[in-house]
Parts: structure tokens; sequence; C-alpha cells
């Protein structure tokens, strides 16, 4: 097999890999319960790996990289404040929202917020704000799915690159298969299996970027501070005022994201709490290793002459996959940079579903739908449709 048909086979497996999740949640969702809350019941490990996935995205695989690559060590700045992020999101949010969702059997954040201010308007308040943001981030997840697709096939010569609405009707189907099927069942399931291929791949490729350059992380830095002494500086190109600047930004961020608070409401025992933010923090850690090394990988590469500029910056991880990891590895990381989108594209899918069938009618007055399971699962294909358009 070539290397383009390795990436294909990796992407293909783990659309499959989703179906077979979806088929198997099926059978575990019985009720709105299950759908939107996996019923309360997800362990420790389950919930800390799928937390920190969630906010990953497709960010840890493109994003990061070009960020480290284009400002040096102003990005590392995002490694300080995420953690304070999640420290304050677990000390006032998760023990709290977790005991508000037992006491009133809420199997949303919008039930959540009605019970703490005992105010349907600030249901109906929340449901819509959910609402529209679900609707634009899922346009914009789809989109990068499509892309993304598109790229592997035309690589493979597989109907070029003018077939972007039929990557748009692929990626959406499978993502829309195992929501419908499973709801937040099957999605905390793939954000298992993002995390703990975003976690290995950042291991492997730390090595990878690493033996590419006499010294390792030394020799990059002594590289990149040769060419540019502010780049390796620690406020990096953006200067300490930007850099501070993202201490709001991704403190107040991580509490703050509904699909984030969302999946707090699902641990099994309200003190689980202490033990998922380890692994949360633990695992964010680990896989923020994939973008600092790419980007100072890139970054050295160009600077010794070894590599051409990059045009944007953003193609960093690209480039490095290319050119410079193995195909298995490069495999793993496009299923993973798929796994990233589509795991934070079904969360948002599954609490706008949630917002629109569950709340929303609760919050102009009216009961919830007889069949809301039945409802819930139209409301997912509806989101799905919509953004797609």
């Amino acid at each position: 097999m070539t290397p383009n048909q390795i990436t294909l086979a990796f992407v293909f497996g783990y659309m499959a890999l989703c179906i077979a999740i979806g088929l198997w949640a099926w059978k575990r969702t019985t009720n709105t319960h299950d759908f939107f809350m996996a019923s309360r019941n997800l362990g420790v490990v389950i919930t800390g790996i799928a937390l920190f996935s969630s906010i990953m995205s497709g960010f840890g695989f493109v994003g990061g990289p070009g960020l480290v690559y284009r400002m040096g060590m102003s990005s590392f700045w995002i490694l300080v404040t995420t953690p304070i992020g999640w420290a304050i999101a677990f000390f006032l949010v998760a023990k709290r929202i977790r005991i508000l969702a037992e006491l009133r059997n809420a199997i949303s954040l919008p039930d959540v917020a009605a019970a703490r201010y005992s105010s349907e308007k600030v249901r109906g308040l929340v449901s819509l704000s959910i609402l529209c943001g679900v609707v634009a981030y899922l346009a914009t997840q789809i989109k990068a799915m499509a892309f993304v697709l598109q790229e592997i096939f035309a690589r493979n010569e597989m109907w070029g690159h003018d077939s972007i609405m039929f990557c748009v009707a692929i990626s959406s189907a499978v993502l829309v298969f195992y929501c419908v099927t499973g709801g937040i069942i099957a999605s905390v399931y793939t954000d298992l299996f993002q995390g703990i291929i975003m976690m290995l791949v950042a291991v492997l490729i730390f090595f990878t970027a690493i033996g590419e350059i006499d010294g390792g992380i030394g020799g990059m830095t002594h590289l990149i501070l040769a060419d540019n002494a502010e780049s390796a500086g620690p406020w990096g190109t953006l200067g300490m005022i930007g850099c501070l600047s993202w201490l709001l930004i991704f403190t107040l961020g991580v509490v703050g994201q509904p699909h984030v608070v969302t999946k707090m409401m699902m641990s099994r025992r309200v003190e689980d709490a202490r033990l998922t933010l380890p692994i949360t923090l633990g695992g964010y850690t680990l896989t923020a290793l994939l973008w600092i090394s790419i980007g100072l990988l890139m970054r050295a590469l160009v600077i010794s002459g070894d590599h051409a500029e990059l045009t944007r910056a953003d193609d960093a991880a690209a480039q490095f996959l290319q050119y410079y990891a193995h195909p298995v590895l490069a495999g793993l990381v496009f299923a993973g940079l798929f796994a990233a989108i589509m795991s934070t594209a079904d969360g948002f899918l599954n609490i706008g579903a949630a917002a629109l069938v569950h709340d929303l009618p609760k919050a102009l007055g009216f009961s919830a739908p007889r069949n809301e399971l039945f409802w819930a699962r139209i409301a997912t294909v509806g989101l799905a449709l919509l953004a797609a358009i």
C-alpha cells in the first residue's frame, strides 16, 4: 500500500468504528436520560478523557502547530492558562452542577440553569444561546471534516478536488448515524477513542520530531534563538499583553463551554470530580506535545534550510506528516484529526437537540413531547442538515 492509501484506510477504519459504536450504543439508549445524559453513569477515566477531548478539536492538530511555528513561545501560555481554566471549572462548576442534576433529575444544561434560578425564562435564554452557537459551530466542523476528507481523496485520486459536497455528505452521514443511534453514549465513547489516539500519536510525534534535529529540543531552540531571539523569549512574538490576554480567554473559555459543562453532569458519583481532574489535566498536557513538537521542528527545519518556508503557518502539521512521519503514524494522525473534529461536533449536536426538543417547549409553557426520544433523534438529523446546508 502507498502512504496515501494507508491514510485513507485509517480514516475509513475510524468511520467504521463510529458506526459500530453507534450500533452498540443503540442497545443502551432506551430513553432521553440515556440519549442526553448517559444515565449519569460514566466512570472516572471515560469522563476525564472525554472532557479534554471535547476542547482539543482540530486545534491540537492544525491550529496549535501553526501557532508555535508563527509565534514561538507565545503559544506555550495556552498550556499555562488552560489548566487553570480546568481547575476553576472543577472547583466552581463540576461538583455543584452534578449535585443539581441529580436532585432535579436534569438531562440538559438549561434544566440545571432553570433549577438554579427558578426561572423558565433562564431556561429559554440558555436554550436559544446554545442553539445559535450549535448551528454555527456545527457548520464549521462539518466544513472542516469535508476539507480533510477531500484532501485525502484527492491524494488517492478519488473523485478529485471538486467533490466537496460529496465529502460533506459522507462526513455528515457518519456523524448523524452514530449521533442518532447512540446519542451522548456514542459521543463520549468516540471522545474516549479520540483521546487515546491523541495521547498515543503525541508521544510518537514527540520522539519523531526530536530525532529529526541534532540536539533534539535543545537543538531546535538554539536554531530558533539564533534566528529570532524574540520568538524564543518568554512572551514569543505576540508580546506580554497578548499572552496575558489568553489568561482570560482560556480560563473562562473552558468554564463556559456548554458541551464540556454538560459532560460534567454525567459522572457516576458527585465525588468523582476530584479524580477526574488529574486525568483531564494529564491528558491535555500530554496531547500538547503534539502541537509543540511539530511547530518547533518545522520552524527549526525552515531556519536551517532543510525545508522550504511554509506558505501558511497552519500547514506545519500537514508538511510534517507528508515529509517526516512514517505512513502509519501519518494515518493515525489523520484518523485522530477526523476523530477530533467529529467528537466536538457530536457533543454540540447532542446539546442542541436537547435544547430544541426538551427545553424550548418547557420555556414556552408546553410540556415535553410524549415520545421525546424519537423527536430528539429527529431534531439531531434536522440540526445536522441545517448546519451542512
